[in-house]
């Protein structure tokens, strides 16, 4: 019986390929937001990176520039003088910052925008009982109202420019389990609710060609991280002995999918949670 196979639509380099569009990321200076932007810049992405802390995210576009540049030569790769890197202060819980900087950004890319990845956020280890109104209006209004306020400004971007985007909102697998033994309920309630909304958004704009998704990472190794287990080393054996690799995350390990899920290698993926946590949510 002979089989008749679908011609390749683009070459699987070229599915992967960023060249010519723009990467939106908050959070820019933190560990994944900066890690994921060299990647994304060697994909061929413009970057316009998002961050409430701007002495901290300037240092951060120069780095990523300079690093680039010295990619490109080790590599041998021309410059592309349409590539750029531009940094933006912005609170994102607050809408009209986020409105009035994604205006700004579209403006000065003078290009419609085509990716945006939704890593800013926090987490804190309070329980219930003692986290105090105020700090649980803060959370919630960074990491989901936050996270409303960048996907729908963005959007409104793409819908007046009539330009398919690809959403990603960082989630992460506290809004799917429950973490042990450390108290995080609004930290794991926020994130539960992004990928909700991640699913929601995918139904609302794909009539735009707009498409939405989630990414939710497990336990990175990040500066955080490392701190919070050389104060308490059992703590971090405790995370450790619940994920099946034996292992946490490395940032640069988040580059892969979220490059998947920015791309036209996803262009049929709407509406789902990517987990990436070492296998720690199928126990």
């Amino acid at each position: 019986m002979a089989f008749t196979i679908p011609p390749v639509a683009a070459p699987a380099k070229q599915l992967f390929s960023l060249v010519g569009k723009t990467a939106v990321i908050t959070g820019g200076s933190g560990d994944m937001g900066f890690t994921v932007s060299k990647y994304l810049l060697q994909a061929g992405a413009s970057l316009a990176l998002i961050d409430n802390n701007l002495p901290k995210l300037e240092p951060a576009a120069s780095s990523l520039s300079e690093w680039y540049k010295t990619y490109r030569q080790e590599n041998n790769e021309p410059e592309d003088s349409k590539q750029i890197i531009s940094s933006w202060a912005c609170d994102i819980s607050d809408v009209a910052q986020v409105k009035s900087t994604m205006e700004a950004i579209r403006k000065h890319h003078a290009k419609p925008l085509d990716v945006l990845i939704n890593t800013a956020g926090y987490c804190e280890n309070v329980t219930a009982l003692d986290y105090s109104p105020l700090n649980l209006k803060r959370i919630v209004d960074v990491n989901l109202n936050g996270s409303m306020f960048v996907a729908t400004e963005f959007a409104r971007t793409l819908i007046a420019d009539n330009h398919p985007g690809s959403v990603i909102l960082v989630a992460s697998m506290s809004g799917s389990i429950v973490n042990h033994p450390q108290p995080q309920t609004p930290y794991n309630m926020t994130k539960a609710g992004v990928i909700h909304m991640a699913k929601s958004l995918s139904a609302e704009w794909a009539k735009h060609n707009i498409r939405v998704n989630s990414l939710s990472p497990g336990y990175i190794m990040g500066p955080l991280t490392k701190k919070v287990m050389e104060a308490d080393a059992d703590l971090g054996n405790t995370w450790m002995s619940r994920v099946p690799m034996d292992r946490m995350a490395d940032p640069s390990e988040f580059a892969g999918p979220i490059i998947f899920m920015a791309s036209d290698a996803s262009s049929y993926m709407n509406g789902h949670d990517l987990v990436v946590d070492g296998g720690y949510s199928v126990w």
